[in-house]
């Protein structure tokens, strides 16, 4: 039964109880309490707790369909706030949404501590957002970059990055202006940036972004392979060794940049570069040693070795005597011993 029908019986009903009432009897009756005294007719008093009962009874419904009311707003408000906190944790953004149900909360609780991945290639929902926010996470995962800015991932978190990554490693330009603009993204998107330019540009073009970058171990290879094969305008020696001093290269990086270098820089420069590093770390002696055996240097080298003892650097002093003996060897020849 509607609250409106309930009502309007139960109107008719006081109505036709007093009016029976009063058909039988119409005098008063009255009811004294201390000083006080109220008469009303008989039919009053007998359908007033009718009429009690009634008003409790609707403020019972009333207070219950209000409290309804709100539980089914929170319900609603709460579908509403799920999505939205899916969103938010889609784009890796942090989510301010608040949730009544108990459920709910556990739910958000447990979610906004893991990581969400597609793992289908093309994702299906009702909920467009939704939809486009996977479908965008499917295209930057597999390399592609994105350009949709309907919805922004948060600029610092894994999707941003690989997107920003993806742009970098596609976009030649972009790049470039990612180097020029070194600190306001991270190594690892720097270094992406870097290896491009390397791969793709000239040393003319790299030289002028190298000022204010921090170069990692493979960086400074992957720049000396492209200043070896680009003598005209390669770098200075003095940033060379500079380089090689920031990075900290150990014996076979030494070695690596002694090949690479043989054949391009002219040899009583590359000696003369490997005999300056050398006198300042001992793990470049390897590769001095190599460069020297390279260009005949015999005497030089002697004079080296005769300063340490005679179990060190033996495969060199093998070669040595070998030579001596008239015998004509190279260190690959002796399988070299790195």
């Amino acid at each position: 039964m509607g609250l409106k029908k309930y009502i309007a019986f139960s109107l008719l009903l006081i109505i036709a109880v007093y009016i029976f009432v009063f058909s039988i009897q119409t005098g008063n009756f009255t009811v004294s309490i201390l000083d006080y005294s109220l008469a009303l007719p008989i039919a009053v008093w007998v359908v007033l707790p009718l009429v009690i009962l009634f008003l409790v009874t609707i403020l019972h419904i009333v207070f219950y369909g209000f409290k309804n009311y709100l539980q089914a707003s929170a319900i609603k408000k709460d579908e509403e706030n799920i999505i939205e906190f899916f969103k938010d944790l889609l784009l890796g953004n942090n989510s301010n949404k608040k949730f009544k149900q108990k459920a709910l909360k556990e739910l958000a609780d447990i979610l906004v501590q893991m990581k969400l991945s597609p793992k289908v290639e093309n994702f299906e929902s009702s909920n467009s957002d939704i939809k486009s926010i996977v479908n965008n996470m499917i295209k930057i995962n597999s390399g592609e970059y994105v350009s949709d800015k309907s919805f922004k991932f948060n600029k610092n978190g894994q999707v941003s990055q690989k997107n920003i990554l993806n742009k970098v490693n596609s976009d030649l330009d972009y790049a470039i202006d990612v180097l020029k603009k070194s600190k306001d993204f991270s190594d690892k998107i720097v270094k992406a940036a870097f290896l491009n330019v390397v791969e793709n540009k000239s040393m003319t073009t790299i030289k002028k972004l190298l000022d204010g970058l921090k170069l990692d171990k493979e960086m400074v290879l992957e720049l000396m392979k492209k200043d070896s094969d680009n003598s005209e305008f390669a770098l200075e020696h003095d940033a060379i060794i500079k380089y090689t001093k920031e990075v900290e290269f150990d014996k076979e990086d030494y070695l690596t940049f002694a090949k690479l270098y043989k054949k391009s820089v002219q040899p009583d420069e590359l000696i003369k570069m490997f005999e300056t590093i050398s006198n300042d770390n001992e793990l470049a002696m390897d590769a001095y040693l190599v460069v020297l055996f390279e260009y005949e240097m015999i005497d030089k080298a002697r004079e080296i070795l005769n300063g340490y003892k005679k179990e060190e650097y033996q495969s060199f002093r093998a070669l040595l005597d070998l030579k001596d003996s008239g015998k004509y060897y190279t260190l690959e020849n002796l399988c070299y011993n790195k």
